[in-house]
């Protein structure tokens, strides 16, 4: 069976140690974790054909910015 998920080890902007889940059909990282562990349990659960079997819809992924109000005001003000 084709492996559809990897974990891997980086670090974000503020130098922290972040654990990545990539998804290697499309070549997009499906999750952020502190601990290699739950980077794991998620790669794990995915493999299970759980989520989008290996084909995430980028939308699934974009962020709702924090203060979305913030967002709002800056767009419309």
């Amino acid at each position: 069976m084709k492996q559809l998920y990897k974990h891997y080890a980086g670090f974000d902007d503020d130098d922290n140690l972040i654990w990545y889940v990539h998804e290697l059909n499309t070549d997009q990282i499906v999750g952020e974790y502190f601990f290699e562990e739950d980077a794991i349990e998620l790669c794990k659960f995915l493999e299970k054909g759980n989520g989008f079997a290996g084909f995430t819809p980028t939308f699934i992924l974009r962020r709702v910015p924090k203060n979305i109000n913030d967002a709002f005001t800056a767009e419309f003000a």
